[in-house]
């Protein structure tokens, strides 16, 4: 969420004609403030125009001290100041922009929406009335975790994959490489391309119980279906519990999870392996608002994955990750959301040596980002990184000892609103899968068109 350069603008050179008429402010702590914050330091603006509590009741000092105040975490400090600002003009809409933001960053969203609607019929600019629109969308989701009730989602996709079973375009070269011997290839290592459609959907109750605290439970379902392809269309099914603690800026959220995953594929063989995977997992989340432009995050997951009909590939996995949220000022209100993850992945079978098997430690990140072009209408996208490292040598290659792998996305798109709760999102994704293993080197283009509607 932001706050818009030109809502301050304004409010500003509003607040100075009542300074310029009523007081005589000190320019130079004003000017010293407005120039810290223009720095994105408003910790050292809020210091600066504390030291200068005379001037409190000068409405450009006290909107100065509220933005300073609010941008440093200081909500509570940042109504005070606003409040003075509107009992000498109460359409100063900065301050009711302002306002707003300091109680929904406090929870106090009742409070929050009734500023935000009252701005909103001042006819604001475009900026500002999609800022407020944001907002406003986001009182409601925040409602829905403090009240039961159900939440939900319904999407359909069509699309086209260029390399469903992600594997190099050359298998006996690379099976050559891989392990000194030519295979032609079969089942699913034949390079395979197809049209897909597919749905999915999800559906989650909560259940607020006192001082923060909630319940939740949801489950939810995907199935693709590949054109020609019927072998490797996909079916699958998760289930979720646990309890959320919202306190102000600050969220906690614990769940345990349970996925099951089936394809068929092509493999040979009596009975005919499958690509089937049954998942269960435990996570934690932190995530916390340092202020109302920034929020940082904090994760842990625990996960079991077991392939029933290929058990040299279970393993558990510890899961680490760290994110940050930034939104921006100005047009577009742009957002960039970065994360980082590392994992530690711990086989729980041997191949036949007893010793060897596919342990292994991934480590990576993702920087997504996001520009409006109206309050309907913004695109996306994002770039990613994850490095793979076996541990054990000669795990996937009787040639190769160590196999390492970088995996690389790019992705982009753009999403159109065009009814209160359904979207529609075209994009495009690119993956390439460079390993010291050729046989586990690949690239994948991907194309999709989606609607998606929220259900309550």
């Amino acid at each position: 969420m932001i706050v818009l350069r030109t809502v301050r603008a304004m409010a500003l050179l509003a607040g100075l004609s009542y300074a310029l008429g009523a007081w005589a402010a000190d320019p130079q702590v004003l000017e010293r403030a407005r120039k810290l914050l223009a720095e994105n330091n408003p910790k050292q603006a809020y210091v600066e125009l504390m030291s200068a509590q005379d001037l409190t009741g000068t409405p450009e000092y006290d909107y100065l001290l509220g933005v300073a105040a609010l941008d440093s975490g200081k909500f509570e400090d940042a109504i005070i100041a606003f409040e003075r600002v509107l009992a000498i003009n109460p359409n100063h809409a900065g301050a009711q922009m302002d306002l707003g933001r300091a109680y929904f960053a406090l929870g106090s969203y009742d409070l929050a929406e009734t500023a935000f609607k009252r701005l909103k019929t001042a006819n604001p600019p475009a900026p500002a009335l999609q800022a407020l629109n944001q907002y406003l969308e986001a009182i409601q989701v925040r409602r829905r975790e403090i009240n039961p009730g159900w939440t939900g989602f319904a999407e359909m996709q069509i699309g086209y994959d260029s390399n469903l079973t992600g594997v190099p375009g050359d298998f006996g070269a690379a099976s050559q490489q891989s392990f000194n011997i030519t295979v032609d290839p079969t089942g699913n290592s034949i390079k395979r391309d197809a049209a897909y459609v597919e749905a999915l959907g999800y559906l989650e109750y909560s259940y607020p119980l006192s001082r923060g605290w909630s319940l939740f439970a949801g489950g939810g379902a995907r199935g693709r279906a590949y054109h020609d392809e019927s072998d490797f269309d996909i079916l699958s099914g998760d289930l979720r519990a646990g309890a959320a603690l919202n306190q102000g800026p600050s969220q906690w959220r614990a769940s345990v999870g349970y996925q099951k995953y089936t394809q068929d594929g092509d493999a040979p063989g009596e009975p005919q392996p499958t690509n089937d995977r049954n998942t269960a997992n435990a996570m934690f989340e932190w995530r916390h608002s340092l202020d109302t432009r920034n929020q940082v995050g904090v994760g842990l997951q625990l996960t079991s994955v077991r392939f029933p009909d290929n058990k040299i590939d279970d393993f558990d996995q510890v899961y680490l990750s760290a994110s940050w949220l930034r939104s921006f000022e100005g047009k577009g209100t742009p957002l960039v959301y970065l994360s980082v993850f590392g994992t530690n992945d711990n086989a729980k079978n041997t191949f036949d040596d007893g010793v060897t098997d596919k342990s292994k430690n991934l480590a990576g990140g993702r920087v997504y980002g996001q520009y409006s072009f109206s309050p309907k209408l913004y695109t996306f996208g994002a770039v990613g990184y994850v490095y793979r490292r076996d541990k054990d040598e000669f795990a996937r290659s009787t040639v190769v000892a160590r196999g390492r792998d970088q995996f690389a996305e790019l992705l982009g798109g753009v999403t159109w609103q065009f009814m209160e709760k359904c979207a529609v999102r075209a994009q495009w994704s690119y993956t390439r899968n460079a390993s010291n293993i050729d046989i586990f080197d690949y690239d994948r283009n991907e194309v999709s068109t989606a609607v998606r509607c929220d259900l309550f």
